[in-house]
C-alpha cells in the first residue's frame, strides 16, 4: 500500500508560516507597482467627469475647458520639438 499513499515514514515538518510583516511587505510591493497606474486612470476618470460637468452646467466652460487641454498638449510638444534629449 506504500505506492498508493507514499511511505509510511511521517512527512516532514512543515516550514513556519508567514508573519505580518511578509504580508505587509508583499501588500506594499504591489500597491508601489500599481500606485502610478491606478493614479493615472483616477486623474483622467476625474477630469472626464469634470468636462461633462462643466458642458451640462454651461456649453462654454466646458469647451474652454476642452481646449485648456488641447493647448497643454500643444505646449508640451512644441516644449519637447525645442528641448530634444541628449544622446551621449
Amino acid at each position: 500500500m506504500g505506492f498508493y499513499h507514499g511511505s509510511p515514514q511521517a512527512p516532514p515538518p512543515e516550514d513556519k508560516p508567514e508573519g505580518f510583516r511578509e504580508t505587509v511587505a508583499i501588500v506594499w510591493a504591489v500597491f508601489s507597482v500599481l500606485a502610478v497606474p491606478l493614479g493615472i486612470i483616477f486623474g483622467i476618470l476625474a477630469a472626464v467627469v469634470m468636462i461633462v460637468m462643466l458642458l451640462a452646467f454651461n456649453i462654454l466652460a466646458g469647451g474652454l475647458a476642452i481646449l485648456a487641454i488641447v493647448a497643454a498638449v500643444a505646449a508640451y510638444g512644441v516644449w519637447e520639438a525645442k528641448h530634444p534629449p541628449q544622446l551621449e
